[in-house]
């Protein structure tokens, strides 16, 4: 008895039906199988562990026999799966191109697999190597190596404690890992940033109570210093990779307003996570008025607003501390085109009262001034101003 005896591809296309209905692990447990960790039956765009498929298919050809023991690869359940006209792949690259075939073969089948809400079991991202182990960042290191000697970085985990600002529909901040295990965080550092040399994607990865939403997604960029990834998520890779300030090379716009409405309510802005990463490699992670450094204190604060239809180029921005952002958005202070000088209102709150230490803005690389005389006109006209009346901070 071998597996050659399998001939019968109405048994296979039973057990693919078995393995939806129960799912990669209840299937398995059944059939009494392990996991695949290298070749996987594709069919209608799922993917599916070839050995436990190819088993239970035997059982339900034969179901009087005992369990056949058999071996996998093309002289066992690869070889008798071809033979019926079933596809196989192996997740075994030694390229990038093979490696990118799996990747998108792999983001198939977890589409296939999407409830009518676009969520997956944690099962299902697990069972085709989406995703690994714990920590935020999965790597793979054991099958991703072959394409790099640090790995790879498979999949990003976000676990909805980031910021409003740090995550959108379009694109995300994610955080360096910060575990202090020794070499493993800037190992997975490296592997992350290998996938935009490659120009590979990674799956990102959120939780939504017990099941998942993953996103196709490309390394766009990263700053060491506020330990940031900046990831895109789109079927195509990034245009460019934002690892230094890329802002003098790109043509400024002021209008350029991509906000969009999912609900009468909440509002979305797809380019905030970019446009604040951006910000950032202009100016630095320093909100200039007040001398805070602290990363999550700080935002990427429009000069003319998104809601005004203001653009998401960084010349249109200034990293400000959250606080003062606010105070900045209420129309309570500018800063003066020409000048750089902080105004504020005659009848207060005052530049102290802000908590502005540093009444005029000084950087080595300023905003455009078409943006700073917009916002300083916009504050004038909110307040019902003319310009005599502000009061100079310094």
């Amino acid at each position: 008895m071998t597996i050659t005896e399998l001939t019968d591809s109405a048994a296979v296309l039973r057990a693919l039906a078995e393995f939806d209905d129960l799912g990669g692990a209840a299937f398995r447990q059944r059939y009494d199988f392990g996991p695949s960790t290298k070749f996987y039956l594709a069919h209608e765009k799922k993917l599916y562990d070839a050995k436990a498929v190819t088993g239970a298919a035997f059982s339900l050809q034969y179901p009087s026999r005992d369990k056949l023991i058999f071996s996998g690869g093309e002289n066992g359940a690869n070889g008798a799966l071809r033979k019926l006209g079933f596809t196989v792949l192996s997740s075994a690259s030694t390229t990038r191109e093979q490696e990118l075939s799996w990747r998108m073969a792999v983001w198939d089948n977890l589409i296939a697999r999407m409830d009518e809400q676009g969520l997956l079991s944690a099962g299902a991202v697990r069972d085709v190597g989406a995703y690994g182990g714990q920590q935020g960042v999965w790597v793979d290191a054991a099958r991703t190596k072959n394409i790099n000697s640090t790995g790879v970085a498979v999949g990003l985990k976000h676990t909805g404690q980031d910021y409003p600002d740090e995550f959108s529909d379009a694109s995300a901040l994610y955080h360096y890992p910060v575990t202090h295990r020794k070499g493993h965080d800037e190992a997975e550092i490296a592997a992350t940033k290998a996938c935009a040399g490659l120009e590979l994607p990674i799956f990102a990865i959120s939780e939504v109570g017990e099941l998942r939403s993953v996103q196709l997604g490309w390394v766009s960029g990263w700053d060491d210093k506020i330990k940031r990834f900046l990831v895109s998520f789109s079927e195509t890779p990034p245009g460019r990779i934002i690892d230094h300030d890329q802002s003098d090379e790109i043509p400024f716009e002021l209008e350029g307003n991509r906000s969009r409405r999912r609900t009468r309510s909440v509002k979305i802005r797809p380019d905030q996570p970019r446009f604040k990463f951006e910000v950032v490699k202009r100016y630095g992670a320093r909100c200039p008025l007040t001398g805070t450094d602290v990363p999550e204190m700080l935002d990427a604060a429009h000069l003319r607003g998104d809601a005004d239809g203001g653009s998401s180029h960084p010349f249109n921005g200034l990293p400000m501390n959250v606080a003062l952002h606010r105070a900045f958005d209420a129309h309570l202070f500018a800063i003066h085109p020409s000048s750089y000088e902080v105004h504020t209102l005659p009848g207060g709150p005052s530049a102290v009262r802000l908590g502005i230490t540093a009444p005029r803005l000084l950087l080595p690389k300023m905003p455009h001034s078409e943006a700073l005389e917009w916002r300083y006109r916009k504050w004038l006209a909110h307040n019902k101003l003319a310009a005599d009346d502000a009061v100079r901070s310094i």
